[in-house]
C-alpha cells in the first residue's frame, strides 16, 4: 500500500472459536492504539450480523476493513462489502476461527499482534472468489462450497470444542464417517482459455469441494495448486469408497500429495452447475457455514480479482 488506512472498521465476532474472539479484543484494540491507527470496532451480535456492518462500513467510506474471527465471519463480511455499490475495502483479517483457510491464503502471521502488520507494511492483493446462485439466492464465497460429508462433518465438530483446526476437523470426519451414507451427484463444469472446453462427472460421492485456494478443515490440502489469484476455481470430487481405503488416503490429502489416486478427482474450472442424479434436494455449505435449507441446484461461477485483500509485502 502507498498509506496506512486512515478510517479502519474493525469487526469483530466475539463468539468466534468459543469465545475466543471476546478474549482477544483488548489485545487488538491495545496494539491498534500503540500503532496509532484510528479504528472503529463494532462486535457481531447474531449470525449475519457481520455482513450488515460490513456493508455500512463500505457505504460510509472505510478505506479498509479488518475482521476479528473465522472463515465463517470472513464470509460474511465479504458478502456484505460486494453486495453494495460501493468500492469494497480493502480487507485485512485476524484470525480467530477453528479453519483459517482463509487466513492461510493471506499467508500473514498468526499472532494477532502481528497479523496486523499489513496495515503498516502490506500491500494490496485482489483475490478471486466463487459465487453461487441456489434456489432464488445468490452468495460469494471467499475459499470453500461443500457438499457431501463435508456438510455433516460441521454439525458433528461441534461436539469436539477443546479441539482446533485441523485435529477438530479429523474428529468430525470420523464421527461423520459411522452415520454418513454417500449419494450419486452430477457436476457439470466449464474450463478456462482458448481451449475451453465442458465436462461432467456423474457418480456417487463422499465429498464434492470447489475451492479458490488450496486447504479446507483446517489444513486438509485438498487442491494443492489453487491459487486466489489464478482467476480460477478448484474442484475435489472425491468418489464413494470404503472407511479402510478413505482412511489410508487421508494423509496424501492432508500433504497434498493425492494427485495420483484415481478416487479422487481434481479439475480447474470457471463454473459449474451440480445436482443429484435423482433430482432431490440437498444441503451444501461455503466458507464452513451450512445453509438453512436444502436446494436442488448449485450455479457456481469463479469471479477473478474481486475481492481487495493486504497481504504481508508481497505483491500479487
Amino acid at each position: 500500500m502507498n498509506s496506512r488506512p486512515k478510517n479502519i472498521a474493525v469487526i469483530l465476532n466475539p463468539e468466534a472459536s468459543w469465545g475466543a474472539g471476546g478474549r482477544i479484543q483488548p489485545v487488538v484494540e491495545a496494539e491498534l492504539d500503540r500503532r496509532k491507527i484510528p479504528f472503529e470496532l463494532f462486535r457481531t451480535e447474531a449470525p449475519g450480523h457481520a455482513g450488515a456492518l460490513a456493508q455500512e462500513a463500505a457505504s460510509r467510506g472505510a478505506d479498509a476493513l479488518l475482521v476479528v474471527g473465522g472463515d465463517g465471519t470472513i464470509h460474511e463480511a465479504v458478502n456484505g462489502i460486494l453486495a453494495t455499490e460501493f468500492p469494497a475495502p480493502p480487507l485485512a483479517v485476524v484470525p480467530v476461527g477453528t479453519g483459517n483457510d482463509f487466513f492461510r491464503m493471506v499467508g500473514a502471521e498468526k499472532d494477532p499482534a502481528r497479523a496486523l502488520d499489513v496495515l503498516d507494511q502490506g500491500s494490496l492483493g485482489n483475490f478471486d472468489v466463487g459465487h453461487v446462485r441456489f434456489g432464488g439466492s445468490e452468495s460469494f464465497f471467499v475459499n470453500l462450497l461443500g457438499l457431501g460429508i463435508d456438510v455433516e462433518i460441521l454439525r458433528k465438530r461441534t461436539k469436539f470444542r477443546k479441539l482446533r483446526g485441523l485435529p477438530q476437523y479429523l474428529a468430525g470426519l470420523a464421527s461423520a464417517l459411522t452415520t454418513f451414507r454417500p449419494s450419486s451427484f452430477r457436476v457439470s463444469f466449464r474450463t478456462a482459455g482458448r481451449a475451453g472446453s465442458v465436462g461432467s462427472i456423474e457418480d456417487r460421492t463422499i465429498l464434492t469441494a470447489i475451492t479458490v485456494g488450496p486447504s479446507v478443515g483446517g489444513g486438509f490440502l485438498i487442491n494443492p495448486e489453487a491459487s486466489p489469484f489464478d482467476g480460477l476455481l478448484d474442484l475435489f470430487f472425491v468418489r464413494a469408497l470404503g472407511i479402510f481405503k478413505l482412511s489410508r488416503y487421508i494423509p496424501k490429502v492432508i500433504r497434498g500429495t493425492h494427485g495420483n489416486v484415481p478416487e479422487l478427482l481434481q479439475q480447474t474450472i470457471i463454473g459449474a452447475d451440480v445436482t443429484r442424479t435423482d433430482g432431490e434436494p440437498f444441503f451444501f455449505e461455503m466458507d464452513g457455514e451450512p445453509v438453512a435449507e436444502p436446494v436442488k441446484r448449485l450455479e457456481v461461477t469463479v469471479c477473478p480479482g474481486k475481492l481487495p485483500v493486504l497481504l504481508p509485502g508481497r505483491d500479487e
